[in-house]
């Protein structure tokens, strides 16, 4: 009888040990579909608007008006598409609108995200890539230097903001791109051009007599193929110092905050050739 008793209860407990590891296995399966349900539908059917302006900045946008350019859209469209195509199950949406119009849809929630410059007040548009309370350059979609290109002969007067003894120099720049803060010397005589190529191209004919260019993106040079340094001089210090981030609404970020720290975390590197393909390559 008590070897009966205690072969009952080696049964039992052994039944108990075998419901008790079943029961296990269905949480930890059950964790497991939960975690994988999370993960796609964190960025399942996903679209993001992008807004940018509707008159063409060269190498940024290129093509004017509301339409969008499937071919050489622009290098930042290029970058932009490159980050997106590597976001589980996110579909990228491009508007263009007037560039004030981008920024106000921003706030609204109407679109989604911009790359733009940072300040202080762009904070209440949308959420900026931020680390101790302060732009975070580590997720920089872009930062480009802007200097002068002029002949060795003329680089000789440069003072640091003019040129000394000429009272006009004509210069080419970037279409779209205001240089009144700085170069505000009544010196320059603005010519605004479609491409960077074309500005060096101007310079060897002598056509004007100093170009703005995008001379480092990203720390690199970025000085195109026209730039012959036989004959012409970069002028120091840099005119400019360009921060692009991408913002994205505030209200997007709360709905969708896993998708826009991905795209964040794609930032790392700049991909420096689609913006050379661009600057070299004016058509």
């Amino acid at each position: 009888m008590q070897k009966i008793q205690n072969r009952d209860m080696r049964q039992l407990i052994t039944t108990r040990h075998i419901a008790v590891g079943l029961a296990k296995i269905r949480l930890k399966t059950c964790l497991l579909f939960i975690a994988i349900v999370y993960s796609h539908t964190s960025f399942a059917n996903t679209t993001l608007t992008f807004c940018y302006q509707d008159t063409a900045i060269a190498p940024y946008y290129l093509g004017d008006g509301h339409k969008v350019q499937t071919e050489r859209p622009g290098a930042t469209i290029e970058h932009l598409q490159k980050i997106a195509a590597k976001v589980p199950h996110l579909t990228l949406k491009l508007v263009r609108y007037p560039w004030n119009r981008c920024l106000r849809y921003l706030k609204t929630g109407e679109v989604d995200a911009v790359v733009a410059n940072y300040s202080d007040d762009r904070r209440e548009l949308g959420a900026f890539p931020m680390r101790h309370n302060k732009p975070d350059p580590r997720r920089e979609f872009t930062q480009q230097e802007i200097c002068l290109v002029t002949s060795k002969e003329l680089a000789k007067k440069w003072n640091g903001s003019s040129f000394n003894g000429l009272s006009k120099v004509t210069l080419a720049h970037q279409s779209g791109r205001s240089l009144q803060k700085t170069l505000p010397h009544r010196q320059f005589i603005k010519t605004p051009i479609s491409a960077q190529a074309k500005a060096l191209q101007m310079l060897a004919q002598q056509k004007v007599q100093a170009v703005s260019v995008v001379c480092k993106i990203a720390g690199k040079n970025a000085l195109t193929e026209g730039f012959d340094p036989a004959t012409m001089q970069q002028l120091q210090p840099n005119i400019e110092m360009l921060h692009g981030h991408l913002v994205f609404s505030h209200q997007f970020y709360q709905n969708q905050q896993s998708v826009a720290e991905a795209l964040w975390a794609q930032l790392a590197e700049t991909p420096l050739e689609i913006y050379l393909k661009y600057l070299n390559d004016p058509q």
